[in-house]
């Protein structure tokens, strides 16, 4: 970690408390380096390498969030240049991430009560995102949503099923008869993994996947589906589109209580295209594979 240590010195990222700062990695799909002070429990700095033009996008997106979010989100420091790479610096927050925490949630009561941070989490994250006048007033007709990520889901499964084939002609021909519905941008990997939680603050983290659509309920189905109270049961998680929460959004949103089962099916459909083929989200995507045959024969029967 001694290249840190000389990063921070070149970045003029020292400070008094960062004399003999102590540094801890975490090794996902690139490193995540967090620098911490002397005397606190969460870190004073988060840094990444910003490796291609996906990366340097996701920090000009997350800039552009901070703008609109505030501390809903980490604060942007700056990108420094440091032997010939550039990296990404951000203000650490206070919180823990699901994995150091989820052992402590034991009862049903503590379940709940975070389980409702959460959701207030999300509608907060919207709600500041959709003041962005660029996003305004925007609508988009969920019929073309549905086909496109059919589309990209036949591309990566090269397969044809034709139960599935019939319900989404059945869901197309559904969502073509009603109205648009407003343009959404969605954080695309809203779940318990990229939220910092705290006793009475809950921060957003990781936007590499911002905007993977507009398509409403997205978000919220992928909470959903990451939740404590979800079952790992395929045949039981699919009920999720029944959550009291999705269901009230919804209507909010003007959509319609019958056609939410069809948001949720263009959710596993997306999430089954390219999103999902890494190797590291490969246990992931064969139970989202388990979920929708759970789904089709649902949807089939009725």
């Amino acid at each position: 970690m001694l290249f840190i240590n000389q990063f921070l010195s070149a970045a003029g990222l020292t400070e008094d408390k960062l004399t003999n700062p102590s540094i801890a990695c975490i090794s996902t799909t690139r490193p995540i380096y967090m620098v911490f002070g002397d005397e606190s429990d969460h870190p004073a700095y988060v840094i990444r390498k910003l490796n291609d033009d996906h990366d340097v996008h996701s920090q000009q997106v997350h800039n552009r969030l901070y703008q609109l979010a505030g501390n809903q989100v980490p604060e942007p420091v700056g990108v420094y240049e440091y032997a010939g790479a550039k990296y990404d610096v951000q203000r650490g927050v206070s919180g823990a991430p699901w994995f150091q925490i989820k052992s402590k949630v034991r009862t049903a009561k503590a379940r709940t009560h975070l389980e409702k941070n959460l959701w207030n989490s999300l509608t907060d994250f919207h709600s500041a995102i959709g003041t962005d006048a660029a996003h305004k007033s925007n609508n988009l007709q969920p019929h073309d949503e549905l086909l496109q990520a059919y589309a990209l889901y036949l591309d990566t499964e090269h397969t044809v099923d034709d139960k599935l084939g019939k319900l989404v002609g059945l869901a197309v021909s559904e969502l073509s008869e009603i109205p648009s519905c407003p343009s959404i941008p969605q954080h695309g990997d809203f779940c318990l993994n990229n939220l910092i939680i705290d006793t009475s603050h809950i921060t957003v983290i990781d936007f590499e996947d911002f905007e993977i659509t507009a398509m409403p309920l997205y978000d919220y189905f992928t909470l959903a589906l990451s939740l404590p109270s979800c079952s790992e049961d395929p045949s039981q998680a699919i009920h999720v589109l029944n959550e009291p929460q999705i269901v009230t959004t919804a209507q909010s949103l003007g959509i319609a209580s019958n056609t939410i089962r069809w948001h949720f099916l263009h959710h596993i459909l997306l999430r089954l295209g390219p999103w999902s083929t890494g190797e590291k989200r490969a246990g992931y995507r064969e139970w989202l594979k388990k979920i929708l045959e759970s789904f089709i024969k649902l949807q089939l029967k009725m």
